[in-house]
Formats: structure tokens, C-alpha cells, sequence
């Protein structure tokens, strides 16, 4: 008798325990779905106000407020051409690789300092590839990578004002690996929207000590409809402007830009800087168009997003 109650609790049991897990399937299936469609809602009305505007008559949409924060983030990311040079692709096809410009010789760059490792060291390996010694931070994974020459893996998290034990500043990090006073450096930083908080916390001085800078920004959508957000991007970008020049952009197209007649944003914008004193008197007006034939789309079978010559 006991062993037959014994029995019919555990069926009872396991019927219960089954319905609970496909509730809990259920549940995220619908979670799943409510942001399937979220996305999908958001990029229908993001392309129906990029038709909508299309239509509408230029000067028109010129004076809105809309176009009028657009176009001021744009101006400040327009690029120039540094007279003279050639670029060459670091990184791999695809998402994780960037344009530079060629000067990546080891007597003109001692050292590179690339922040958010993620699952992709392939910037990291073709500049170590070249000679030069490689610092690579992100302090998100659980796993270093390991073995791979002329490169050193710390899981330390660049970082604004926000404190933490695994966090360091700009200037903290040069400092901990000497080189708090070279000026013969370059920058990787891909670090999903703290970016802001990074660069509007580090001082020119600390800045200017790289040649090149890549920075890949997130959220600048989001700026033009948040007051506070857009201040803080615009401070930074007129920072960042004040010692380098912005020589090339790519848009990344895991996001939908915003097109605001003839403008477009893109959500995330990948930026190549060269410091303003190593081409003094020598940048010029783009005559490029973006993306040029060393760009990639971040997502392989999916198509660029087109910039044109990106300025207002």
C-alpha cells in the first residue's frame, strides 16, 4: 500500500514538475517573441520615417530639431583626408576589423593598448604581427586568451569614473605599464557604450599620447533624443577634436542608423583617428566615400550601410 502512494506522488510529482518547465518554456518563448517583435516594430517605424523624410521637401526637414542634432554629431565626426596616405584593413573580414592608416611601423609606434577582448583578438594579433607589443584589457570574460605572441592579456576594465577593483582609467593603465610618457602609442577601444565615459574622464594631454585611436561608438541614436546623453557625446567628440582628426568611419549594420533626409546616424560608428601634429598642415577635405573597398559589413552576408562623404 505505502509503495503504491509512494508511486503515485512521484507521478503526481513529476506531472507537476513537468507542467512547471514548460511553463518556464513557454514564458521564455514569449519573452523571446515580445523582443522579436519589439525590434521588428522599431525598425519598421525607423524605415518608415526614413521613407517619410525622403519625401519631404529639404529645407524643410534642414529646420528641424531632429536634423539639427543629427547634423551636429555628424559635423563632428566628418573625416578628412591626411594628405599622402595610405590605409591598410587591421583585423579580420568583418565585424573586429578596422581601417587605419599605414604608419604601424615599430619605430614609429612602440606600443598598442586595445580595450574589450570579447571573443576577437584578430586587430590584436596583425598589430603584434608588425613588431609591436600589444596590452589587451577586458575584464567581462572569464577566459584570457593565452599564447599569442608580443600580446598581454589583463582582465582589467577600462573605465571613466566609475570605480571598481577591476577598473582603471587612461592614465592609470599607461602608468602601470610604462608608458606614462611615451607620445609613440595607438588605441583599440571597443568597449560598448562606456566609451563616453572613458574619454570625457581622460585629459588631452593623455590622449595626444596616441598616434592613432579606433573606437568603435554605440548609442549615437540614442543621443539625439536623450538632452543628457547628447551633451556628454558632443562634449567628447569636440574633446577628441581638439587633438586628432577623424580620417575615417564605417558604420556597423548590427544596428538600424537613422536617416533623416539627406543625413544618416548610424547607431554604432567605427572611427579612425590620427593625432593633429603628425599631419599638421597636411589634412584636407575627404573626396572618399563611405564605406570604401577596405570596408567590410560587420555582418557577413548582410549589406554596408552607405555614409557617402558623412558631413552635414
Amino acid at each position: 500500500m505505502l509503495r503504491a502512494i509512494r508511486t503515485s506522488m512521484l507521478r503526481l510529482y513529476r506531472r507537476m514538475l513537468g507542467t512547471w518547465q514548460l511553463y518556464e518554456k513557454q514564458e521564455l518563448f514569449d519573452w523571446r517573441n515580445k523582443r522579436r517583435h519589439d525590434r521588428q516594430m522599431a525598425t519598421l517605424l525607423k524605415l518608415g520615417n526614413a521613407l517619410a523624410y525622403s519625401q519631404a521637401d529639404p529645407d524643410t526637414i534642414k529646420a528641424t530639431a531632429l536634423y539639427r542634432r543629427c547634423a551636429a554629431i555628424v559635423a563632428l565626426l566628418t573625416p578628412m583626408d591626411p594628405d599622402g596616405a595610405a590605409f591598410v584593413r587591421v583585423g579580420r573580414d568583418h565585424d573586429g576589423g578596422y581601417v587605419m592608416v599605414d604608419r604601424l611601423q615599430p619605430d614609429i609606434v612602440e606600443a598598442a593598448y586595445g580595450f574589450g577582448i570579447a571573443t576577437d583578438t584578430s586587430w590584436d594579433e596583425a598589430i603584434a604581427a608588425r613588431g609591436i607589443d600589444v596590452y589587451m584589457f577586458d575584464h567581462t570574460i572569464k577566459v584570457l586568451p593565452a599564447g599569442l605572441p608580443r600580446c598581454r592579456a589583463f582582465a582589467t576594465g577600462i573605465t571613466g569614473r566609475r570605480k571598481g577593483p577591476a577598473l582603471r582609467t587612461l592614465s592609470e593603465l599607461l602608468a602601470e605599464h610604462g608608458h606614462a610618457a611615451s607620445r609613440r602609442l595607438i588605441m583599440k577601444m571597443d568597449v560598448e557604450g562606456s566609451e563616453w565615459d572613458v574619454f570625457d574622464e581622460a585629459a588631452s594631454e593623455v590622449l595626444d599620447q596616441f598616434s592613432q585611436i579606433v573606437v568603435e561608438y554605440h548609442d549615437l541614436t540614442a543621443a539625439v533624443y536623450s538632452a543628457a546623453l547628447l551633451e556628454k557625446v558632443r562634449g567628447v567628440l569636440t574633446k577628441l577634436n581638439r587633438t586628432h582628426q577623424s580620417v575615417h568611419v564605417h558604420a556597423n549594420g548590427l544596428r538600424l542608423p537613422l536617416w533623416v533626409g539627406p543625413l544618416v546616424l548610424p547607431d554604432i560608428l567605427e572611427v579612425t583617428y590620427v593625432r593633429r601634429t603628425d599631419w599638421e598642415g597636411r589634412l584636407s577635405p575627404s573626396r572618399r566615400l563611405f564605406p570604401t573597398d577596405l570596408d567590410m559589413p560587420s555582418d557577413e552576408g548582410s549589406p554596408d550601410i552607405y555614409l557617402g562623404r558623412f558631413a552635414p
